[in-house]
C-alpha cells in the first residue's frame, strides 16, 4: 500500500509542478467563468458560504491559513472546514463516520464504489444528486469540464450519488529501450508477437539482459481479449481473471519465461523495484505513466550514454489492444443526507464554481507570481508553490483536467511533450475503458479475497512451469464452477448490461 501511495504522490506532485503553456492557453477562462452570479454561492448578506468536508491526504495536513487557501476562499467567498485524513486511514474513518452518522456535509472519497460506501448509499445516508443535477444545464462547468465518460461510468443504479472528480483518460502505456532494438535492426513493436520477437533477438545478442523484470497483467491482458465478456451456460459473466483470454495471457508469459526472456525472480519484484530496474538499464521493457518516458530516458543515459527510451503507446494482440482509457474520474464527492436541500444546491454551486477554468488552474498550480511562474512554455513551481500546492490540493473539489496530465513531463522540454502527445493521440480511437473497472458485484468483492492468494500462486506456478498450463486450466475451471463465485457472475452480467448494454 505504501509503495502505491508514494508512487501516486510523486507522480501527481510532479505533474502539478509543470504543464505546457499551450495547454494553459487553451484552458484560459472566460472573464466571468468563475465569478458569474449564477454560480456564486453567496448569501444575501454576502457572508462566506460555510460547509464541512473530509478529504484524504498523501502528505502533511495542509495549513488552511496559508497563502493559497486564504486567497482561494476569499476570492470565492467560502469558509471551508476541511478535515484532512491520511489516505491509509481514510476508508476506515469514513466507515466509522457512516456507521455513527457523524458525517460532515461533504465526503471526498478516493474509492466511491467501496462496498461499505455503496451500502451506505443504499441505506439513504447520502443524497441522490441526479434529480438536482438534471441535464447539468445549471452547472455548465461541471458539464463542460468533467469528461462525458466520467458522468456515464460514475452512475449507480441509474443516478448520481456523487460528483465524479475528473481525471484525464490517457494515462499508462509502454516504454522500451530503442537503442537495443536498433542494435538488432528491429522497429518499435506494434503487436505482442513483435514484442516477443524483439525480446528474443535482443536476448540472443546479450544473454546477460533481464528483458522483463516483472509482470504487467492489468496493462497487457486486454490485448488477449479480456475486455470481451465471456458467459457461462447460466448467463453469468466470468470475472476477467477467469476468462479464456486471461489464461491465454498467462500462457504467453509462460512462453516468455521458458525462453529466458523474464527475470527468474519476477514474482518477488515489488513496489518501486520495476521502476528502478528499468531506470538503471537492467530491463528493456516497462509500463508506466507516459510522462515518465523522458525521465527514464535520462536515467538510462546515466548508465549508458547511447541508451534511448521510446514510447510504445499500445500493443495489438490476438484479442485487442493493450492498456485502456481511464473512465474519466477518480474518486467522488458525496453529500450527506443530513444537509438541507437548499444547502445541497449551494454546495453544488461551489463544485461548479471550482470546476471553472480559472479555479481549476489555481487548484492545480496555485497563483502565478506566488506559487508558480512560466518559463519556456512550462509551469515552474516556486518554493512556496512546492510547499502549498500538493497532488491532493484539488481533491475537495472536481476540476478541469488537462487531457495530457499523464503525458507532459515536468522535466522535459516542451518539444518532447508535444511530440509525445502526437504519439499517444491514436489511443483515443484504439483503446476503450476497462469494463471490469466499472462493473461490480457485491458477492465477488466479498468472496474473491478468499481465493486471491491461491489464484496468484497458481498463476505464478503456471508461468514458471511448476504446474502445466493444463493443470492451471483445470484450476480455473474449478473456480468457474464454485457455487458462490457463480452467483457473482450473474451479478457481473447484470452490471455489465447496465453500463455497456448487451
Amino acid at each position: 500500500m505504501q509503495s502505491k501511495v508514494l508512487s501516486r504522490t510523486a507522480g501527481y506532485l510532479a505533474l502539478g509542478m509543470t504543464l505546457s503553456a499551450l495547454a494553459a492557453c487553451s484552458a484560459a477562462p472566460a472573464a466571468n467563468d468563475a465569478k458569474g452570479t449564477d454560480s456564486q454561492p453567496t448569501a444575501a448578506d454576502n457572508k462566506p458560504f460555510a460547509y464541512s468536508t473530509m478529504v484524504s491526504t498523501f502528505a502533511a495536513v495542509p495549513d488552511m491559513k496559508n497563502q493559497f487557501w486564504t486567497k482561494f476562499q476569499k476570492d470565492n467567498n467560502l469558509q471551508l472546514a476541511i478535515e484532512w485524513i491520511p489516505d491509509v486511514e481514510f476508508q476506515t474513518k469514513l466507515n466509522l463516520a457512516m456507521a455513527t452518522g457523524e458525517l460532515p456535509d461533504v465526503v471526498s472519497a478516493q474509492n466511491p464504489h467501496d462496498i461499505g460506501t455503496l451500502n451506505a448509499v443504499d441505506k439513504g445516508i447520502f443524497w441522490d444528486l441526479g434529480p438536482l443535477l438534471g441535464d447539468l444545464s445549471k452547472y455548465p462547468n461541471l458539464k463542460k469540464n468533467i469528461p462525458e465518460a466520467a458522468w456515464k461510468f460514475s452512475k449507480y443504479k441509474g443516478t448520481y450519488f456523487f460528483i465524479p472528480r475528473a481525471r484525464s483518460q490517457i494515462n499508462t502505456g509502454w516504454m522500451i529501450r530503442k537503442d537495443l532494438l536498433d542494435d538488432v535492426g528491429l522497429p518499435l513493436p506494434k503487436t505482442t508477437d513483435e514484442l516477443y520477437t524483439a525480446l528474443k533477438q535482443i536476448k540472443a545478442k546479450d544473454t546477460g539482459n533481464k528483458l522483463i523484470g516483472t509482470l504487467f497483467f492489468e496493462s497487457i491482458a486486454s490485448s488477449f481479449g479480456t475486455f470481451t465478456p465471456q458467459y457461462n451456460k447460466e448467463g453469468g459473466m466470468y470475472r476477467n481473471l477467469l476468462s479464456d483470454a486471461y489464461t491465454d495471457m498467462v500462457d504467453w508469459y509462460h512462453k516468455l519465461y521458458a525462453d529466458g526472456l523474464m527475470s527468474k525472480e519476477f514474482s518477488a519484484v515489488k513496489g518501486l523495484e520495476p521502476d528502478n530496474f528499468f531506470g538503471s538499464g537492467k530491463t528493456i521493457f516497462h509500463t508506466k505513466n507516459f510522462w515518465h518516458q523522458y525521465r527514464m530516458d535520462q536515467e538510462n543515459k546515466k548508465v549508458n550514454p547511447k541508451a534511448s527510451v521510446e514510447l510504445v503507446p499500445s500493443l495489438k494482440g490476438p484479442g485487442g489492444y493493450s492498456a485502456y482509457l481511464e473512465p474519466g474520474f477518480t474518486g467522488g464527492l458525496f453529500i450527506s443526507k443530513k444537509v438541507p436541500e437548499e444547502k445541497v444546491k449551494k454546495i453544488l454551486d461551489v463544485f461548479n464554481m471550482a470546476a471553472s477554468d480559472e479555479n481549476s488552474q489555481a487548484l492545480f498550480y496555485g497563483y502565478e507570481g506566488v506559487h508558480h511562474k512560466v518559463e519556456n512554455g512550462k509551469y515552474i513551481m516556486t518554493d512556496i508553490g512546492l510547499k502549498e500546492i500538493q497532488s491532493f490540493t484539488n481533491d475537495p473539489f472536481t476540476i478541469k483536467r488537462n487531457e495530457w496530465d499523464k503525458v507532459d513531463s515536468p522535466l522535459a522540454p516542451i518539444e518532447v511533450d508535444l511530440a509525445n502527445r502526437e504519439k499517444v493521440k491514436p489511443l483515443y480511437k484504439e483503446l476503450t475503458v476497462d469494463p471490469f473497472r466499472i462493473i461490480r458485484s457485491t458477492t465477488w468483492t466479498a468472496e474473491w479475497p478468499k481465493f486471491a492468494d491461491e489464484f496468484e500462486k497458481k498463476r505464478t506456478e503456471a508461468i514458471m512451469g511448476i504446474i502445466t498450463m493444463d493443470q492451471y486450466k483445470q484450476y480455473i475451471e474449478g473456480l468457474r464452477n464454485n457455487a458462490v463465485l457463480k452467483k457473482s457472475f450473474v451479478e457481473l452480467a447484470a452490471s455489465y448490461k447496465e453500463y455497456f448494454g448487451n
